[in-house]
C-alpha cells in the first residue's frame, strides 16, 4: 500500500474502500464497488473487527475476503472498538474518494445511537458514500410513500405510553408538594403536544389526550382512584386537551407531509439528473434502452419490457425484478394491448379503462410521426403512487427525448455518408471524364489513322502506333480493375480469403508487369512464406505499387519488390531508385484523386485511384501500408500480411 503525506491531498493517488464484514450480502457490496475500479485508483477491501484473532477458512467472512481479492481488491484489517471512528480515519489516510457498505438495519425504538452510515457521513462529509441495499432492498433507498404507512405501530404506541408514564410521575411529585391541580394540567397537556410532535399520525395525540383524561381523573381527582368526576369545570378542561391533540397533530401531520413532499421532490431530481446524465453518455439505442429499463426496474422495483418500433409479437428488451421470473405466456396472451396502444398511442392494460384485466402497464413511446415502442410495466404490486406516477412519466419523456436525438444523430450520420458518397462520385465522374478523355482520343485518332494510311505508313510507323495503342488500351483496363475492385470494396466489404504462398503472388504481378525499361529483383529468403489473403486484392496491390514504381522512376533504374517475415506479419516492400517522395506529399499520398506532382509523371495517366485503393484492400486485410524514404534515394512502398503456418507436407 503506497503512503503519502495526508497534507498534499491533491498529489495522492485516491483509493476506493469497501467495509468488509461477515453479512451473505457483503459479496453485493463488493461487486458494486468493483465497477469503480481503476488502473489511477488503489482498491482497498477493509475488515474491522473488536477482538484479534484469525478468520477460520470456511467462513462467510472468509469468503466475502476471498471474493473481494479475486476482483482486485487489497485485503487490510484493523482492530477497534469504534467501528465508525476507524473506519473514517483509515479512509481519510488512503484519501479515499468513495466509501462503499451494505445496509445497516435501524436501531431498535428505544435506542437513540446513530447508526454506522449516519456516523461515517458525519465523519467523512468530502468523501462519496454508497450504501448497497441487500437482496430484499431497491437499488435505490424507497422513501416513505404517503398513504401507505399503517397509522397504527408498535414504536408510536410505546412512545405514547412512555411520554405519559413521565408525566404522570411529574405529576404526582407536584401533587405531593401539594402543588394546585392547575400545575397538574398543564403537564398532562404538554405531555399530549410532545406525544402530537414525535409520533407519525394524530390519532396517537388522541390516545395520549384519553391516556391523560382517566389517569388525571383516576389519580389526582377526589374521590381518588375511581373515574368518577363531580366537578363539571374538568369536563371543560378535557375538552380543550382533546381539541389541542387533534389541532397540533393535524399541524404536525401537515409538517410531515410537507418534509416529505420536499424529500420526494429532491429525490425525483437525484433520479432524472442521474438518468438525464447516464441517457446524454449514451451511445446507440441499445444502451438507452438498457439504462432506461434498468432505471425504472430500480425505481420502481417492478418487471419492465419493451417492445420495440411497431413488433407487438415480442418484447426484445426484458428487465425483471429481482426474484421475478418472466412467464412467456402471460406476456403472449397479452399481445393484443401492445397492438391497441402502437395503434392509438395511448395507455393500456393494468387499472385503465382498455384491457383493465391485464397484469401489465403499457405506455407508448412516441413523438410527433416517430413511433420508437411501447414499455411495458408489471402491475402485480398494485398502482403507482402520485410519486411513482410522476416520477415514470418524467423519465419516460427523457427517454423519449434521448431516442429522438439518437434518432436525428443517425439521420445525420446518414446524410453526412450519403453526402461524402455523393462526394466521391461526383470526383469520380469528373476524373474519369477528365482523365479517360485523353487516352481515349489517341486511341481513336490513332486506330483512324491505321484506318486511313495502313499502306501509306512505313513499318516502324505503324510498330509505334500498335505499341501506343497498347499502352493506352492497357492503362484503361488497369483503371477500370482499380474501379471494380473498389466497388466491390466499398459496396461490401467481402474478402475471398485463403492461405496462400506469398512468393507465387509476387512473381505472378512481376509476370503481369512486364517492364523492360526497369528490371525487376525479387529478395527474399530460400523459406516459403504463406499468409491469409485474398489473392485477386493483393495481386492488385502489387500491380498498382509496380506500375507507380515503373511509371515514376526514370528508364533503366531497378526496382527491387522484397519480402521479410517478422515474428506473425509478412512484409512486402517495393523499393524504387528515383527522385522520391516529399514530406508534405506523403501525408496525402494515399488518399483519393490526390495526385500530387512529379516532372515524369504523365499528367494524363494520373487519376489518383491507385494508392488509395491500396489502402483500402490492406485497411480490409486488418492490416497497414505505409510509405518510406529509400536510401540513398528513392521510395518504399510496404505493406504488412498475416502470416499463417501450413504443413507442407499435407
Amino acid at each position: 500500500m503506497k503512503k503519502t503525506a495526508p497534507e498534499n491531498r491533491n498529489n495522492k493517488q485516491t483509493s476506493i474502500l469497501v467495509c468488509l464484514s461477515a453479512s451473505p450480502s457483503n459479496q453485493r457490496v463488493i461487486h458494486a464497488a468493483s465497477k469503480l475500479i481503476r488502473e489511477d485508483v488503489n482498491a482497498i477491501a477493509l475488515y474491522v473487527s473488536e477482538t484479534v484473532g484469525e478468520i477460520p477458512p470456511g467462513s462467510k467472512l472468509f469468503e466475502n475476503m476471498q471474493y473481494a481479492r479475486g476482483l482486485g481488491f487489497e485485503i487490510h484489517t484493523a482492530q477497534s472498538n469504534d467501528l465508525a471512528l476507524t473506519i473514517s480515519e483509515y479512509a481519510k489516510r488512503v484519501n479515499t474518494t468513495d466509501l462503499f457498505l451494505g445496509y445497516t438495519a435501524p436501531a431498535h425504538i428505544l435506542q437513540y445511537r446513530k447508526n454506522l452510515s449516519e456516523q461515517l457521513i458525519n465523519y467523512l462529509p468530502e468523501v462519496d458514500i454508497h450504501i448497497v441495499p441487500d437482496s430484499r432492498a431497491s437499488s435505490y433507498p424507497q422513501l416513505e410513500k404517503k398513504g401507505t404507512s399503517p397509522q397504527w405501530n408498535l414504536r408510536d404506541f410505546v412512545y405514547v405510553l412512555i411520554i405519559m408514564a413521565l408525566a404522570t410521575v411529574i405529576s404526582y411529585w407536584f401533587y405531593t408538594s401539594r402543588f394546585s391541580n392547575a400545575n397538574i394540567i398543564t403537564i398532562y397537556i404538554l405531555g399530549v403536544l410532545i406525544a402530537s410532535l414525535l409520533t407519525s399520525h394524530q390519532l396517537y395525540g388522541i390516545l395520549a389526550a384519553i391516556l391523560y383524561i382517566l389517569l388525571f381523573n383516576y389519580l389526582f381527582i377526589d374521590p381518588r382512584f375511581t373515574l368518577l368526576v363531580y366537578d363539571t369545570e374538568y369536563l371543560v378542561t378535557y375538552l380543550v386537551s382533546v381539541m389541542a391533540a387533534l389541532i397540533t397533530g393535524s399541524l404536525t401531520s401537515r409538517m410531515k407531509d410537507i418534509a416529505r413532499t420536499s424529500a420526494e421532490n429532491a429525490y425525483q431530481a437525484k433520479v432524472l439528473l442521474d438518468t438525464s446524465n447516464q441517457l446524454e453518455r449514451a451511445t446507440g439505442t441499445d444502451e438507452i434502452i438498457r439504462i432506461t429499463c434498468m432505471q425504472l426496474v430500480h425505481l420502481l422495483n417492478r418487471t419492465i419490457l419493451f417492445y420495440r418500433g411497431t413488433n407487438a409479437d415480442k418484447a426484445e428488451d426484458i428487465y425483471a425484478a429481482e426474484g421475478k421470473e418472466i412467464d412467456q405466456n402471460l406476456l403472449n396472451s397479452e399481445k393484443e394491448a401492445v397492438r391497441w396502444t402502437l395503434e392509438n398511442r395511448h395507455h393500456a392494460g393494468a387499472f385503465t379503462s382498455h384491457y383493465g384485466n391485464f397484469q401489465h402497464r403499457y405506455l407508448s413511446i412516441h413523438t410527433g410521426e416517430n413511433q420508437y415502442g411501447v414499455i411495458g410495466i408489471d402491475m402485480k404490486k398494485g398502482p403507482f403512487t402520485e410519486f411513482e406516477n410522476t416520477i415514470l412519466l418524467s423519465i419516460l419523456h427523457e427517454f423519449t427525448m434521448a431516442l429522438d436525438n439518437s434518432r436525428m444523430v443517425q439521420e445525420r450520420r446518414a446524410a453526412e455518408i450519403a453526402a461524402e458518397n455523393e462526394r466521391l462520385r461526383a470526383g469520380l465522374l469528373r476524373s474519369l471524364s477528365h482523365d479517360l478523355r485523353t487516352p481515349l482520343t489517341s486511341i481513336y485518332g490513332n486506330a483512324s489513322n491505321l484506318a486511313e494510311n495502313e499502306t501509306g505508313l512505313s513499318e516502324e510507323d505503324r510498330a509505334k502506333i500498335y505499341a501506343d495503342l497498347m499502352d493506352d488500351s492497357e492503362w484503361l483496363r488497369e483503371q477500370m480493375e482499380n474501379i471494380l475492385v473498389m466497388t466491390r470494396l466499398e459496396n461490401s466489404h467481402y474478402l475471398n480469403l485463403t492461405v496462400e504462398n506469398v512468393d507465387d503472388v509476387i512473381a505472378e504481378s512481376v509476370r503481369l508487369i512486364r517492364s523492360k525499361e526497369h528490371p525487376i529483383e525479387c529478395v527474399n529468403d530460400d523459406e516459403p512464406c504463406f499468409a491469409e489473403m485474398d489473392t485477386k486484392m493483393i495481386l492488385q496491390v502489387l500491380i498498382n505499387l509496380l506500375s507507380n514504381a515503373v511509371k515514376y522512376t526514370p528508364a533503366g533504374t531497378k526496382i527491387i519488390l522484397r519480402r521479410v517475415k517478422e515474428g506473425d506479419k509478412i512484409w512486402i516492400s517495393v523499393e524504387d531508385f528515383g527522385k522520391g517522395i516529399a514530406d508534405k506529399d506523403k501525408e496525402h499520398i494515399f488518399e483519393l484523386f490526390y495526385t500530387g506532382a512529379h516532372p515524369l509523371a504523365d499528367s494524363y495517366r494520373s487519376m489518383g485511384l491507385g494508392l488509395n485503393l491500396c489502402q483500402l484492400i490492406i485497411t480490409a486485410h486488418g492490416n497497414t501500408i505505409e510509405v518510406l524514404d529509400n536510401k540513398p534515394q528513392g521510395a518504399i512502398f510496404r505493406f504488412s500480411l498475416n502470416a499463417k503456418e501450413v504443413n507442407i507436407y499435407e
